[in-house]
């Protein structure tokens, strides 16, 4: 029997979401969902339902809450907020949290595992990212386009084999695509050098992705070698390799796709501006790297 039968997920929006579903719908695990406002009554009152390109299909969690503190503790919790409500989501699941319990972060941008251990240092918290297009489209229903999937876990510090060997059964039976990687940090951080760059233009120009790729390639590889020199400086290893990567991943992404950045700031709701621009833009200023390509953008959606 798997050892990780009690699953929280924290932050239930297209990410959150799109993961606890297939957990649900695949395995015996028990997965409890933390949402809020109109998509947290939506699945209390009719469940969580998901569109594919292809199907769609509703879950029922064993939980829906806007606070899990009465749930008790729980083995596995996936953090999937925003990094803006990272610092609050941490302060929501302190008694969710034992010895036990491994967590994993799934958010946009580089560092959070570090972060996450000093609030709990008892808990195994492993790094992880995650490569998917979806978001909420009405209360309790998300959408998920295309087959861009793959979730990526792992810690460069030591990991009890058990816990590898029982992530790696959960996500198998759940169908998720993944990988369990010893460089998770150079990992994310590839990760991250695509969704920087994307989610800044898709914002500052308001057009999706393929028309970045297509009609603003200048200012899109600018950008990927900003975010690579400061990686370096910070001895993280990418390299030109990686830019080109990124630069083949881009004409293969799903016409009309837009980036999380780009909706948020559309409809007003709290965006990762400084998570995906502002990050560069200061480590470049600490490290001594220039980013005016960067600079420019963030300057433009900064809110402050």
């Amino acid at each position: 029997m798997n050892p990780l039968t009690r699953i929280l997920i924290a932050g239930s929006g297209g990410v959150g979401s799109y993961v606890g579903a297939q957990l649900i719908r695949h395995t015996d695990a028990s997965v409890s969902l933390l949402a809020r406002g109109k998509h947290l009554e939506a699945i209390r009152e009719r469940g969580l339902s998901i569109e594919e390109d292809r199907e769609r299909y509703t879950v029922t969690p064993a939980h829906a809450v806007s606070n899990p503190g009465a749930l008790g503790v729980f083995d596995l919790i996936f953090v999937t907020v925003k990094a803006t409500s990272l610092k609050d989501t941490l302060k929501l699941i302190s008694k969710n949290i034992s010895d036990k319990t491994v967590i994993i972060p799934l958010l946009n941008g580089v560092g959070h595992a570090e972060h996450i251990r000093q609030y709990y240092p008892e808990a195994t918290v492993l790094d992880g990212h995650i490569y998917i297009l979806s978001n909420i489209t009405a209360p309790g229903t998300v959408r998920k386009r295309g087959n861009v999937f793959r979730l990526v876990w792992g810690s460069e510090q030591a990991i009890d084999p058990e816990i590898i060997r029982a992530l790696t059964a959960l996500f198998d039976a759940a169908g998720l695509r993944h990988k369990h990687s010893n460089t998770i940090t150079l990992d994310s951080w590839r990760k991250y050098l695509f969704i920087s760059a994307f989610a800044s233009l898709t914002a500052y120009y308001d057009k999706p992705m393929d028309a970045i790729a297509d009609e603003h390639t200048e200012a899109l590889t600018a950008l990927l070698y900003e975010i690579t020199a400061v990686a370096q400086a910070k001895e993280i290893p990418l390299t030109e390799e990686h830019i080109t990567a990124a630069l083949t991943q881009a004409v293969r992404v799903a016409p009309g796709a837009r980036t999380s950045l780009q909706l948020d700031i559309e409809q007003g709701k709290p965006a990762e501006v400084e998570a995906l621009c502002g990050y560069i833009v200061q480590e470049g200023e600490r490290l001594g790297i220039a980013t005016p390509e960067m600079e420019r953008i963030y300057k433009r959606l900064s809110p402050n």
